[in-house]
């Protein structure tokens, strides 16, 4: 694969346009097949192979007409003698910048990335020819060519792995060299000297304007791929926040990062087995199939192991700090309906309610704020909850179902009622309580959780997306 196609790959997947392998070689084959030339061509053929959804599509012309559209400026026109006669640069079609008509010939001189610019005159690129001088390049006003070799010592000093902008003089400075500054510098030092001020003077402004073009690419470069990696390294950094340190202006990407996290787990757990070579044979069925073909073994079955969807009732305290967990927790949950449909959720503070009928009517984003809005505000107490709870479902609870608490576990004093959190775990497959708080802090000042932790099937810290990721892809395992 090129490098241009492989870095604008990287830009797709870094842009939420996921790009798999097999699509990446379709992609090859398909520049193989039509070149850089056509730029509606290219752009039609690659979308096709590329982008699956309409979300993709948007995504997909967006990183395309970024990436696919350099625009070098590079006024080299003006001779350097003023009776000689201006230079005119290569002409492309009109809607076309000319240098993306160059990428084909960019691509077969990469000559594996080593990278060999411009510099020196006698320079031979991948197909034996020589290549053209920066020296002669900037005499003639070959903005096609200049072109060419800021591309091609792009890639030689890894500009594609610029991240921050503190990098871009740095970067600006690596491609000029590689293109050969040395030997113009050097030039205009020598121009000086033989008494050629003209002549070292406006060789001075065209490297003067290199300077800018290439510096104007960089720019160009870290905005294509640092806003990408920048959202990657936030969203890396989020995973790991604690949820009720998340600022406001996060909520936006928290919603997006764990509709996908639900969503790759939805589809982990999702995918249909098949039944053939799977499992241990199951003889009896297998003979009933056979009986048509006078009990030959053609056709065999293979018992399965049902994998049971359980049945989820999620109690969240929405008091204080463990109101911006639960508001996770519950849109989690609710993203997940194709393996977890039977989700009930409740909420207190003080008295507890259930506020399933909120996400069945508005949906997490309304549903979430209404449930804490009222259920929330109240002094914790956690007695009266489980009582509540009890006289709400205990006599729907079964060994199918499975009750997630997240609380603090701070009842401001009040008994905990661990009883009935008790009769919860005997009768339930089992208890998950989810605490946001810091292990080393249970059981200090009003904390019940030396009381609590022995009535639960299993008790984890969870304050970040990460413990929350890793609680419902155990609870999908299990079943």
């Amino acid at each position: 694969m090129n490098r241009p196609l492989a870095d604008f790959i990287e830009m797709l997947r870094y842009s939420d346009v996921p790009v798999s392998i097999g699509e990446a070689m379709d992609a090859a084959r398909t520049i193989e097949l039509i070149g850089y030339q056509d730029r509606a061509l290219l752009k039609t053929a690659l979308g096709q192979v590329m982008a699956k959804t309409a979300e993709e599509v948007v995504s997909f012309n967006d990183c395309f007409d970024q990436f696919f559209s350099l625009n070098t400026e590079l006024d080299l026109d003006t001779p350097l003698n003023s009776n000689e006669a201006p230079i005119e640069a290569p002409t492309a079609p009109e809607d076309f910048p000319p240098e993306l008509g160059q990428l084909d010939q960019t691509v077969q001189g990469q000559g594996g990335g080593d990278g060999a610019g411009g510099g020196s005159s006698g320079q031979q690129g991948s197909d034996g020819a020589p290549q053209t001088s920066l020296l002669e390049m900037l005499e003639n006003a070959d903005r096609a060519g200049l072109t060419m070799a800021i591309t091609q010592s792009a890639d030689s000093v890894g500009l594609s792995n610029i991240v921050l902008s503190t990098q871009r003089g740095l970067f600006t400075r690596r491609i000029m060299e590689d293109m050969g500054l040395g030997d113009i510098t050097q030039e205009i030092s020598d121009r000086r000297s033989n008494e050629r001020e003209t002549e070292a003077s406006e060789l001075e402004r065209r490297l003067n304007i290199l300077f800018e073009a290439v510096r104007d690419y960089v720019d160009r470069q870290l905005a294509l791929t640092a806003s990408g990696k920048s959202n990657e390294f936030r969203q890396e950094v989020l995973k790991k926040v604690r949820l009720s340190n998340i600022e406001n202006r996060d909520f936006k990407v928290m919603r997006e990062m764990v509709r996908k996290m639900a969503k790759r787990l939805t589809d982990m757990n999702s995918r249909v087995r098949k039944v053939k070579n799977r499992g241990h044979l199951d003889i009896r069925k297998t003979m009933r199939r056979n009986i048509a073909y006078d009990g030959i073994m053609f056709e065999t079955y293979w018992k399965q192991k049902e994998k049971d969807r359980p049945k989820v009732l999620a109690v969240c305290d929405v008091s204080g700090s463990v109101a911006a967990v639960a508001r996770f927790l519950l849109l989690f949950l609710y993203s997940m309906n194709e393996v977890l449909p039977n989700v009930r959720s409740f909420a207190f503070s003080g008295e507890l309610g259930e506020v399933t009928d909120l996400f069945n009517r508005y949906g997490p984003e309304e549903a979430i704020p209404e449930a804490i809005e009222r259920f929330g505000g109240r002094s914790t107490d956690y007695g009266r909850a489980m009582e509540d709870f009890r006289d709400l479902v205990m006599d729907q609870i079964d060994n199918r179902t499975t009750v997630i608490f997240l609380g603090d576990g701070r009842s401001n004093g009040a008994d905990p009622r661990v009883d009935i959190l008790r009769e919860i775990k005997n009768k339930s497959k089992r208890v998950i309580w989810l605490n946001p708080e810091r292990k080393n802090i249970w059981g200090s000042g009003d904390s019940e959780m030396r009381k609590i932790s022995p009535n639960c099937t299993t008790v984890e810290v969870c304050n970040s997306l990460n413990k929350l990721e890793l609680v419902i892809r155990d609870l999908l395992k299990t079943g």
